[in-house]
């Protein structure tokens, strides 16, 4: 009967909250709190502030397991985003964490002060025993953009600058890798502008494919932007591991980036959506190799102090402890 009483009130509860999906998603929730305690799952974790974490709420509302969620980057900014939902979502969870403090700012513009009390910020980790370049001799005239092919990446400006310098007569070779929606139309723009046998479209490879590149390249751009939508990279991994792999970037000071960069001092920014200062910064990276070397051996440091996925994943399984020792006191005193 009690639990008949909660499902009552849930449901009234949940027809005021506007959400399309919640009748749906409570079947799931009803489904995966019998496997959890089928199972003795006394927290979740879920990454997206999207469906699974809804899920994760109504379990919890129905007296499963407490719940934190990672916060990324669509699921924050797309003009899509209910902002007083993500607010309930927020504010019944053990903790939210998100993966840069330009993520927490905007939150913090758009939630309660009550939900902000549970976002944390913790930046995502790799592994970086595994980026290490492989001592290939570094091509110096190779620029590569490696990522999906989607309109907040920005690839489009890239080789809109790339074409630039070469009609300027700049030596250089640029690989592109990847896939997605984009790729079709980046094609068709580099053989409109005629440069298809400098610049190469490789399509997708796997990350040990992708590391050797990230060795041999002399340079790495990302010229990364807010897309129509509202969408865009919060904590772009590829220009972590470009770090852990001493390879130079340049990217946009957009969301997060400036973080991984050090605001300048482990890469390159430049001006989101300007082609000529995109440019400018390829051809000055390449005739500065000074420059790079500093920027590859500083760049490594940073992504041993803040991207190792060993000290992010300890940081994150405390916070778990936390939680489950937090349910079990609330649970004890209920």
């Amino acid at each position: 009967m009690l639990f008949r009483s909660k499902l009552g009130a849930l449901v009234r509860q949940v027809r005021t909250w506007g959400h399309a999906r919640t009748p749906s998603l409570l079947v799931e929730a009803l489904h995966m709190l019998k496997r959890t305690r089928e199972l003795g799952i006394e927290h979740v974790h879920v990454h997206f502030a999207t469906d699974s974490a809804v899920v994760a709420m109504l379990m919890r509302k129905l007296g499963g397991p407490s719940y934190s969620v990672t916060a990324h980057a669509k699921d924050i900014y797309r003009e899509t985003v209910d902002y007083r939902f993500l607010d309930i979502l927020v504010r019944n969870s053990a903790f939210v964490v998100t993966v840069c403090d330009a993520n927490r700012q905007w939150m913090g513009e758009r939630l309660s002060p009550e939900a902000m009390k549970k976002v944390r910020k913790l930046y995502n980790g790799i592994a970086l025993r595994s980026f290490v370049a492989d001592g290939s001799k570094r091509e110096p005239n190779h620029v590569l953009g490696v990522g999906r092919l989607v309109e907040k990446k920005g690839f489009h400006l890239l080789v809109e600058a790339l074409t630039q310098l070469l009609k300027k007569g700049v030596d250089l070779n640029a690989t592109l890798i990847g896939d997605g929606d984009q790729k079709a139309s980046l094609e068709q723009l580099i053989a409109e502008r005629g440069v298809g046998a400098r610049v190469k479209m490789l399509g997708p490879r796997d990350q040990a494919e992708v590391r050797g590149f990230m060795s041999r390249a002399a340079i790495m751009v990302q010229p990364c932007l807010v897309g129509n939508d509202g969408n865009r990279d919060a904590l772009p991994t590829v220009l972590i591991e470009s770090l852990a792999m001493k390879l130079p970037s340049i990217s946009t000071p957009v969301t997060g980036i400036p973080e991984i960069l050090d605001q300048g001092r482990c890469g390159v920014l430049v001006p989101e959506n300007d082609v000529q200062a995109t440019a400018d910064a390829i051809e000055a990276l390449l005739r500065d190799p000074a420059r790079r070397e500093k920027i590859a051996v500083d760049g490594r440091k940073r992504a041993e102090e803040l991207f190792d996925s060993e000290k992010t994943s300890r940081i994150l399984s405390d916070w778990f402890d936390q939680a489950l020792e937090g349910g079990r006191a609330c649970a004890s005193s209920a």
